[in-house]
This record gives C-alpha cells, sequence and structure tokens, in this order.
C-alpha cells in the first residue's frame, strides 16, 4: 500500500508544481480559450478567407456552445498527463511491489505510446484549434492502435448467470511475444466500442469548471478500491497516480478556474480510463458503474442530436456541438458550476461506494439500477430545462 500513497502524492505534488508553469507556457504560445463573441468574429473572417462550409458549421456550432467567460488559459492536461507518465512509468520500472510478466511490457509500452500521440495532438489542438473531423480522427486511430495491441478482449463472463462467452472466434497475429499485432474477432471490435465511447463521454462532461477532473479523480479512486481488493497491482497504480494528478491540478481548475484542461488533458483522459479498466485485469462492470453519468449524458445527447440533426452517417454526431449535455441542462435551471460539481461529485462518489462494497452477485443488478436511475435524472433535467 506504501508504494501507491507514495505515487498518488508524487504526482498530486508535480501537478501542483508544475500547473502555474504550464499556464505561462501557454500564455507565451497562444494556447488561449477566446471569448464566444471573439471567436465568431475570427470564424467569419476566416469564412470570408474561404473556409469549407463543413468547417464552418462545425468552429460556429464550438464557438456558440463556450459558456460567456473572459479568455482561458488551456494546456492545463499537460500538468496532470505528464505526472502520471512521469511517476507511473518510474514505478513500474524501479519498484518490487508491482511486477509485470515480460509478455506484457510491449502491451504497456504501447499504451504509454498511443497516449503520448493523443497528448502531442491535444496540446497542438490548443494551440492552433483543430476541426472536429481531425480530433476524431485520432480518437479513432488512438483505439485502432489500442486494439491491435496484444490487449484483446478473448471473452467474458455473463453477470447474471456466471456462463462465460467467448469472442475469440477468428485471431490474426504479427510478430512474436513481447512484441506483437493481434486482432481477436470480434472481442477487438468490443474493445472498439469500449475506448471510443469513453474517450468521448469523459471528454464532453468538461464543460463547467473543475466537473470532469473531479468527477473522473472520484471515480479513479473507486478503481483503485476494486483493483486492490482483486490484486490487480498494475491497474491500482495507474488509477492512483491519475487521480493524484487530477486532485493537484484541481486546485487551480475548480470554480472559478484559472487555467483549462483543454485537449492536451480532456482528450487523453477517456483513453487512460479505458486502458486501466482492460490492462492488468478486466474491470468492464464496476467502470461502467463509475463512469456512469458521462457515458448516459454522451448516450442521451447522442439520441437527442439523431432527432434533432438527422445526421447522415454516425461519425457526424461526434463532430456537433451544442448544449444538449448535462451540466447545460443543470444551468438552465439555475445550478451554478460549483453547485453542477458538487451534485456530479457527490453522486460519482455515491456510485463508487457501490462498487467496492456491493456484494459481488448483486453488482450486475446494482449496475442496472443505478443506470436507470441516472437515466431518470438526466432526461428529468432535460424536461425540466424545456418547461
Amino acid at each position: 500500500m506504501e508504494i501507491y500513497l507514495i505515487a498518488g502524492g508524487a504526482a498530486l505534488l508535480l501537478s501542483l508544481l508544475v500547473t502555474p508553469w504550464i499556464a505561462v507556457l501557454a500564455k507565451r504560445y497562444g494556447a488561449v480559450q477566446e471569448p464566444p463573441e471573439v471567436v465568431l468574429k475570427n470564424i467569419q473572417e476566416l469564412r470570408e478567407k474561404g473556409l469549407p462550409d463543413s468547417e464552418y458549421e462545425s468552429k460556429l456550432q464550438a464557438a456558440r456552445r463556450r459558456l460567456d467567460k473572459p479568455p482561458l488559459i488551456m494546456w492545463g492536461g499537460i500538468a496532470y498527463v505528464l505526472p502520471f507518465l512521469f511517476v507511473s512509468g518510474a514505478v513500474l520500472l524501479i519498484s518490487k511491489t508491482i511486477n509485470i510478466p515480460i509478455a506484457e511490457f510491449s502491451v504497456y509500452v504501447m499504451w504509454f505510446v498511443i497516449i503520448g500521440i493523443l497528448f502531442v495532438v491535444g496540446i497542438l489542438d490548443d494551440a492552433f484549434d483543430f476541426s472536429g473531423k481531425v480530433q476524431f480522427s485520432f480518437h479513432l486511430l488512438a483505439a485502432l492502435l489500442f486494439i491491435l495491441s496484444p490487449v484483446d478482449i478473448l471473452g467474458f463472463r455473463n453477470p447474471f448467470n456466471g456462463v462465460f462467452v467467448h469472442t475469440d472466434m477468428w485471431t490474426f497475429s504479427l510478430g512474436q511475444l513481447p512484441w506483437v499485432l493481434r486482432f481477436v474477432f470480434p472481442g477487438d471490435l468490443i474493445l472498439l466500442l469500449w475506448v471510443l465511447p469513453l474517450i468521448n463521454g469523459i471528454k464532453w462532461q468538461a464543460g463547467t469548471d473543475g466537473l470532469m477532473e473531479g468527477s473522473t479523480a472520484i471515480s479513479l479512486f473507486a478503481l483503485f478500491g476494486v483493483s486492490i481488493m482483486f490484486n490487480q497491482s498494475a491497474s491500482a497504480l495507474f488509477a492512483i497516480t491519475l487521480a493524484g494528478a487530477l486532485l493537484g491540478f484541481l486546485f487551480y481548475n475548480f470554480y472559478p478556474n484559472k487555467i483549462l484542461s483543454g485537449s492536451a488533458g480532456k482528450s487523453v483522459i477517456g483513453f487512460i480510463v479505458a486502458g486501466i479498466a482492460v490492462i492488468g485485469g478486466s474491470k468492464f462492470a464496476v467502470t461502467l458503474l463509475f463512469f456512469a453519468i458521462p457515458l448516459l449524458d454522451m448516450a442521451w445527447v447522442l439520441l437527442r442530436r439523431i432527432v434533432y440533426y438527422r445526421p447522415k452517417s454516425p461519425f457526424q454526431l461526434f463532430l456537433i456541438s451544442n448544449k444538449f449535455h448535462f451540466h447545460h441542462q443543470l444551468m438552465k435551471l439555475g445550478f451554478s458550476e460549483p453547485k453542477i460539481a458538487y451534485l456530479e461529485y457527490a453522486v460519482t462518489a455515491l456510485l463508487g461506494l457501490l462498487g467496492i462494497f456491493s456484494p459481488s452477485f448483486l453488482k450486475p443488478y446494482v449496475l442496472v439500477v443505478a443506470w436507470l436511475l441516472v437515466t431518470f435524472m438526466i432526461i428529468s433535467a432535460t424536461v425540466k430545462a424545456h418547461e
């Protein structure tokens, strides 16, 4: 347990120390989110210079979705992604408590490399404001690289009857362990549908100050608890390290925030969570429970987008920007940003406690009931906000 406390504490301290320096760099290199009226003016100028219609509409929607605030510093994600990578990587290399079999070594290396790709793209996006298509393309690339790694879903146990369901009907491999590319059908398609929703669901929760960062930290502490219970040391390390780094950053990010996560953080954090849930022992059910709010909110938003916008393809659903999210509905109901954060923190903490302390035979039913209640909460807020 001592090594986990050291890792979490070190990540927290590093995040606290580096965030002010990151803010200085962001100002220097122009990684600043301008107020909506400034952004709209800039978009109009780009339109006059020949910006394509599709990109114009996408940028216009994104600008209108922003809250009316003064210029906000970006690149905050650097302040917790770097401590996470540095501390967890160092502990993996030097700790005798957390042993990784050589056959699994390439899994962690590839996971870190993909995190690095998303991280660099996020930094560039904060500085140069990529289109939604470019952002989603890299999310898809990250998910595809992940499923081609030795991480596979070979099957899962039905939580209601205990029957093991195989998902390795067909396997294609290239190379030899520990360095191998492998695709398992249909297991890796399930993995793809696991990674993309977590990346986008958690990213979309970053609509008010400290909301995504605090909620994710609480969920990660719960994942840490579950990992300890099942003796999954690597998952426990990753969860506590990222949670610690997020807490350090939250000191600057909570209302009224001094710095935003930006794409450098919010485009990366969901992928890290997806990996923690899979690497070192599967934790699908509890992850679905702990992240019920962002995942169900995303599902509800996508459903409303289908009805409202009638997009031509499923991918367009992820490129639309609007104010359909749960936190937007709460703001329409008069909730302040701190109250929105406290509400979602409280619900997330309750879900975490249920996931940790519920008996194993009850967990599937707890998940179903919790999802129904969270869905009811989100839909009720939407209906009430439009009365």
